[in-house]
């Protein structure tokens, strides 16, 4: 009886230890992020913030329509500059459809390296096919937590 114990002990330290590391490496990533500066070139009221570390960062935002139409197939053009003012790359998220006096919320990822500034414009459908942009521009990156995740402890069960 004093061996189960002892390993259910050794199994809650383990377990204890995981969860510990699991929230500080999510306090450690999370506080990297920095607010990067962002130039909004169009007349469409939008409210826009971009945080970014040296490896990758999001932005997120409101688009609000206060015209009397709607806005249709538009794509929301987010360019991501390094301070040497050297396109690292382009991220575009699609507008399906604002009504009249309506707001909607965006939020894309991007993996691009040392982000210093952001350029958000709103261009149609027709310069999107004119300028060949492939799907993967108009896609957040994707997360990889449980990929990861998973893939550390298969790693370490085996170590």
């Amino acid at each position: 009886m004093a061996r189960m114990k002892t390993f259910f002990i050794y199994f809650l330290l383990v377990v204890a230890f995981f969860l510990f590391s699991q929230v500080m490496i999510y306090i450690a990533i999370n506080t990297t992020y920095e607010y990067k500066s962002v130039e909004v070139k169009t007349v469409i009221p939008m409210q826009i913030e971009v945080q970014a570390t040296s490896i990758n960062g999001f932005a997120k935002g409101k688009v609000s329509n206060s015209s009397e139409s709607e806005i249709e197939n538009q794509y929301i053009k987010i360019e991501c500059y390094s301070k040497h003012n050297v396109l690292m790359g382009t991220k575009y998220i699609k507008i399906d459809k604002i009504g009249a006096k309506e707001e909607k919320e965006f939020e894309v990822h991007f993996n691009f390296n040392k982000v210093d500034r952001a350029v958000v414009d709103i261009v149609d459908e027709a310069t999107i096919e004119e300028q060949n942009v492939t799907e993967e521009e108009k896609v957040s990156d994707p997360e990889r937590g449980l990929a990861a995740m998973l893939t550390a402890l298969i790693l370490l069960w085996y170590i």
